[in-house]
């Protein structure tokens, strides 16, 4: 039986060039496309050997002269392989070790979809009153008893989920309901239960689907490097990683069926709960949702939610007046809510007195009220919760009611105290205190330890509220406030996840110190990032908005650490597009000269994971004119080393040479005191790197051990020696001597960077060493050793959490007969 089946050997080729691997398997995915780029080059070799007895000749398709990037040139490289198999048997048995090589590393470069089920859900509210019929038509879709056919295992239909939309009008418990549901019926999805706000109250609000993918992904065990880039990619591994699962998925606030469809599993066991203020037609047409409008509570129920908020007590001391106010909050729950904790928090304040302020609102405007262009006309709980949000409002004391209108200004996802203090210019004590009032009379949500937020219709009070009452000055003063905190938050921990690298902007005068380098502040500081990511993106936006263009493209370049750790491509592209326009116009207006090619260069790495090299090579081209211009040398380095590091991705190997090259006579250029001097040691290290690969993906080896030496002493020289970079340049030459076929001479090199990475505390950099260490002992025959560094590369795997390296070295040692 033939083994290079063209189905087989397609399979391969796809998964290796199509970018699957590029972000999803770590160092094991890059070097499985640069052996498949090692075969092409042997190819081309013979292809060009006139003394080749068979060369593969004009006639055939012919060798692509860079990584192939479409179906039919992925194709006719899968044949021209299969045909040079059949013809060569050295050629076949390489070919046939790197095909189970990519078959393994495919097969196991993610975790079972079985070893985490995610507990998202947010905590429900004991005041939760009524509404007992939507978990009754819930519960009745799920056991079959609605009318609809039920499948044998009563839940959903044959590759579709059940999914209930939750429809009303702002104010009225969507989410509340959903939640309240949610934990109610828990029990009956082992699998998880996810959740997130999409933030859909209007379309200029409403998040894309990308970010809440990556996060569930993250949460469903999959680890941040092993996540697609692009959207649609990442809801094919969504519903991998969910099939077979009962999982319930909570869609609050959504703004459109697009929105929801990449979060509909393929699993029949599992459940969607949508909540929405607009009807959502094509998600019942095309779905089956079945939707479940939710309209103001009745009368009985209004009275009881509001006695649960303010008390039994003090609602049956004067019940005739708390039952009309009751019914002057028109049944929409976060009305009751805010009038229940106004007479919580008041002692003397009577619900006689509170129904004569009703009937005085009801007389004159309301504060805040009336149509919005963004969200249409007010709808009748829209008025109510204005009202009651309004007698609340009043209450307040002049420094909470001012913190309260501020807030208002843009709509954060959510807010810290930190980010508070800064928007009304007090210590972070005050603010504190003040944010605690407002929560006290549900005028923000406390959402975490300390971390607040506002419902969509109250932020709309205090937006107007600040428009009447605040002048344009000092609204204007107040977001710039907000912005810069954001911008040095974000910078000092940027500078804590990437420490050697060079920054860009004033944000980033204070270098960090030697605590602030070590492996456990740089995961603090990357999950300090995530947690503000929205928000920071929220911050560019903003600054966009408001002109303050200095603020925009200094908070794109203190994300770089996140997004280039843990991706995020599509709000990436998103923020850094606006931080290039930002700066062209900081350029034209005597701002920093520097700041558009940094934009590009890192808007290029965005392009870059999506698959997109194409727009990658404008941006990079475009950043070192820019930087040209500027007389930025540093920057039009980095911007022409980008473009090396692209084109070795694409297997241009010659091109990738010139323009490290290039870059090293840019630097070369730099004066003693010039801006990014005392860089140049460092970057003229890893550029002999960047060419010992680049000729080692020429096929010339002995140039390539030369440069790799050179860059091992460059990196051995500086004041402040880099042993991370030291250890991957030894790493580099043990794959050069691995391709030679000269293993002695890579185990030599691999064991000093196990050595190194050890010492650097780099565990998933010493696993990756260690699985290369075993490639040597098994060209040298050396079983027993090759089984020594398996194991040792999966405890490495299994501290970092890396179940699907894991389950692959177990295949491998299954494969020599080790248990």
């Amino acid at each position: 039986m033939d083994p290079f089946t063209m189905a087989a050997v397609l399979s391969a080729v796809d998964t290796a060039t199509s970018g699957a691997l590029s972000g999803a398997a770590g160092e094991m995915g890059r070097r499985t496309t640069e052996g498949l780029a090692g075969l092409v080059r042997r190819m081309r070799r013979r292809d060009e050997d006139p003394a080749d007895p068979a060369p593969m000749g004009p006639d055939g398709p012919g060798l692509p002269p860079a990584a192939p990037t479409g179906a039919d040139e992925r194709r006719a490289l899968a044949e021209l392989l299969v045909e040079q198999a059949r013809r060569e048997p050295a050629f076949a048995r390489d070919l046939a070790a790197w095909l189970r090589e990519t078959d393994l590393l495919r097969d196991t470069a993610l975790p079972s979809a079985a070893v985490v089920a995610p507990r998202l859900l947010p905590p429900g509210t004991a005041a939760f009153t009524d509404r007992e019929h939507v978990l009754a038509s819930v519960t009745a879709l799920l056991d079959g008893t609605d009318g609809a056919a039920a499948p044998a295992d009563g839940y959903g239909h044959a590759g579709a989920p059940r999914v209930v939309a939750l429809v009303g009008p702002g104010g009225v418990g969507k989410t509340a309901t959903a939640v309240h549901c949610a934990h109610a019926l828990a029990e009956r999805f082992p699998g998880g239960h996810l959740y997130t706000d999409l933030r859909g109250e209007s379309a200029a609000t409403a998040v894309t689907p990308s970010g809440t993918l990556v996060r569930f992904l993250h949460s469903l065990g999959v680890p941040a490097d092993r996540v697609p880039a692009d959207e649609e990619a990442q809801a094919g591994l969504y519903r991998e990683r969910t099939a077979g699962r009962r999982l319930l998925v909570l869609l609050d606030n959504a703004h459109s069926a697009s929105q929801i469809t990449p979060f509909l599993t393929a699993a029949p066991g599992s459940l969607v709960i949508v909540t929405s203020r607009h009807r959502l037609p094509e998600l019942v047409r095309d779905h089956g949702a079945h939707p479940i409008p939710l309209g103001p509570l009745s009368e009985a129920d209004s009275v009881r939610l509001l006695s649960r908020i303010a008390g039994p007590e003090r609602f049956a001391a004067q019940r005739p007046h708390a039952e009309a106010v009751a019914a002057r909050c028109g049944g929409i729950p976060l009305a009751l809510c805010e009038t229940g904790a106004r007479v919580a928090v008041r002692e003397h304040l009577s619900w006689e007195s509170l129904e004569r302020e009703f009937a005085a609102l009801d007389a004159g405007p309301v504060h805040g009220s009336g149509p919005d262009p963004d969200r249409g006309p007010a709808t009748a709980g829209d008025d109510a919760v204005q009202r009651t949000t309004d007698l609340s409002y009043r209450d307040l004391t002049p420094e909470a009611a001012r913190l309260y209108r501020l807030l208002g200004l843009r709509p954060w996802p959510d807010i810290p105290v930190g980010a508070a203090a800064a928007t009304a210019d007090i210590t972070d004590a005050e603010a504190r205190a003040l944010l605690d009032d407002l929560a006290a009379v549900h005028l923000l949500e406390e959402v975490g330890e300390e971390r607040y937020h506002f419902h969509d219709s109250v932020r709309r009070h205090a937006e107007r509220r600040t428009d009447a009452e605040d002048s344009r000055e000092a609204r204007t003063a107040s977001v710039r406030r907000a912005l810069t905190w954001y911008l040095r938050f974000a910078a000092a921990a940027d500078a804590r996840v990437i420490p050697g690298r060079w920054h860009l902007g004033p944000a980033y005068a204070e270098p960090p110190g030697p605590d602030d380098r070590t492996p456990e502040s740089a995961r603090a500081a990357l999950a300090d990032l995530r947690r503000e990511r929205e928000n920071l993106a929220e911050a560019v936006r903003a600054a966009e908005e408001y002109g303050f263009d200095e603020l925009a493209w200094q908070l794109c370049e203190a994300l770089w650490g996140l997004h280039l750790r843990l991706g995020f491509h599509e709000q990436w592209v998103a923020t850094h597009l606006r931080g290039v326009e930002a700066a062209r116009r900081c350029a034209s207006a005597f701002g920093d000269r520097r700041a558009e090619g940094r934009m590009r260069t890192q808007l290029a790495f965005a392009y870059m994971g999506l698959a997109r090299p194409s727009d990658a090579e404008d941006e990079l081209t475009a950043a070192a004119a820019a930087d040209q211009r500027a007389g930025h040398r540093r920057g039009q380095a980095t911007a022409v080393e980008s473009l090396g590091l692209l084109y070795l991705r694409q297997w241009r190997y010659e091109d990738a040479e010139n323009r490290f090259r290039q870059a090293q006579g840019v630097l070369r250029g730099i004066a003693p005191g010039e801006d990014g001097a005392q860089d140049v040691p460092r970057a003229l290290a890893l550029l002999e790197h960047h060419i010992g690969r680049a000729l080692r993906g020429q096929g010339r080896t002995a140039e390539s051990v030369r440069h790799l030496h050179q860059a091992l002493a460059r990196f051995q020289e500086l004041p402040r020696r880099d042993g991370y970079n030291e250890a991957r340049v030894r790493m580099s030459l043990g794959e050069t001597h691995l391709a030679a076929a000269d293993p002695a001479a890579a185990r030599t090199a691999l064991d000093e960077a196990l050595a190194v990475m050890e010492a650097e505390g780099a565990v998933l950099q010493q696993a990756d060493a260690a699985e290369l260490r075993a490639r040597c002992a098994a060209d040298l025959g050396d079983t027993a050793d090759e089984v020594r560094h398996l194991r040792l590369a999966r405890v490495l795997y299994e501290k970092s959490g890396d179940s699907g390296a894991m389950a692959r070295l177990d295949a491998r040692l299954a494969d020599l007969d080790v248990t």
